[in-house]
C-alpha cells in the first residue's frame, strides 16, 4: 500500500511566511523598540515617545538573515520582478546587501550627498540605468528619505518597480509613492507595535 508522507509545515509557503513575519515582529519588539517618558527627535524631524532602532536590532548575522528572508518572501508573494535593491545609506544598506546575497540580486546605496572627489557620484553599487529596482528602507516615518532616494534613483536611470520598508511608522510614505504611481508596501507598521503613527506636520500647523 502506498505510504502518504506525514504533514510537514515547512512545505506550506503560507505557514512559513507567517512564521517569518512573527519572528520579525518579535525581533523588532525585543531588540529595536524603546518607549520613553521624554520625546525622541526622529531623523525626519518629527518627535515621538516611541523609538525603533532597526540597525541595532539587525546587527547580528542571524537577525539580519531573518529580516532579509522576510523581505525576499514578501516581494515574491507580491510578484515583484527586480534586478537590484537598495536605498539611502545607511537605512537601506544592511538588509539590501543581505537580500542581494541570499536572492542573487544586485545592491545599490545612495549617498546623502555628492562625493567631493573621484567620480562624484551619489549611487554606489550596481549602475542603475535600465535596472528594475526595489527602493528599500528599514524604517519610514514621514517618507522624506525614501523620496529623496527615489529622485536620485530615477535621475540615474532606474525603473523603480516597488518601494518597500520593514517598518512603516506612519501613512505619509504610502501616500507619497501612490502620488507617483509606485507600488508601496511594508512588512510591519505602527499598528503591529501598538504605537501611535508619526504624523507629518505641515508648515503653520
Amino acid at each position: 500500500m502506498a505510504q502518504h508522507p506525514a504533514s510537514d509545515d515547512r512545505v506550506d509557503p503560507g505557514r512559513e511566511r507567517a512564521r517569518q513575519d512573527d519572528e520579525l515582529l518579535t525581533l523588532v519588539r525585543i531588540r529595536a523598540y524603546t518607549r520613553s517618558d521624554e520625546p525622541f527627535v526622529l531623523a525626519s524631524g518629527a518627535t515621538s515617545y516611541d523609538y525603533v532602532d532597526m540597525r541595532r536590532a539587525l546587527a547580528r548575522g542571524t537577525d539580519l538573515k531573518v529580516a532579509a528572508r522576510a523581505v525576499i518572501d514578501h516581494l515574491a508573494v507580491l510578484r515583484v520582478e527586480y534586478d537590484a535593491i537598495g536605498g539611502m545609506t545607511m537605512g537601506a544598506d544592511p538588509v539590501a546587501h543581505a537580500v542581494a546575497l541570499l536572492a542573487d540580486k544586485a545592491w545599490f546605496s545612495i549617498r546623502k550627498g555628492e562625493k567631493n572627489h573621484g567620480n562624484r557620484r551619489r549611487v554606489e553599487g550596481i549602475a542603475l540605468e535600465g535596472s528594475r529596482v526595489v527602493l528599500f528602507e528599514d524604517t519610514a516615518s514621514t517618507g522624506s528619505s525614501m523620496m529623496e532616494a527615489y529622485e536620485v534613483a530615477v535621475a540615474a536611470g532606474a525603473l523603480v518597480v516597488h518601494a518597500c520598508v520593514l517598518l512603516d511608522r506612519g501613512d505619509a510614505a504610502r501616500a507619497e509613492f501612490a502620488a507617483r504611481s509606485v507600488p508601496y508596501s511594508s512588512l510591519l507598521d505602527y499598528r503591529d507595535l501598538g504605537i501611535e503613527p508619526v504624523v507629518v506636520r505641515r508648515a503653520g500647523s
